[in-house]
């Protein structure tokens, strides 16, 4: 079973490069902060399964748990940024 859950760690990293990529080079502002939106969803399901290789899972659900709260409290601090800069030049 822990070969399975490595498995999956490298397909989800392999998986956040492509979303880095989309972050750092996506065409409209919405694409980016999609991107850093999933990106997160995928940090935590990364914790969760680093969790369970290393037989600790109660240390990183609540790692998880907190970086769930930071990372939607800063995508919609940055979609109102972004929204009220929009309004400013417009």
């Amino acid at each position: 079973m822990d070969k399975l859950f490595l498995i999956i760690l490298v397909a989800l990293s392999f998986k956040m490069l492509l979303l880095f990529y989309r972050v750092v080079s996506g065409p409209t502002l919405f694409d980016r902060l999609t991107g850093l939106g999933v990106m997160a969803t995928d940090i935590i399901l990364l914790l969760v399964l680093l969790g369970f290789v290393s037989h600790r899972v109660d240390v990183f659900v609540d790692i998880s748990i907190a970086y769930a709260i930071l990372g939607f409290m800063g995508l919609v601090l940055l979609a109102r940024y972004f929204e009220r800069k929009g309004d400013i030049e417009g």
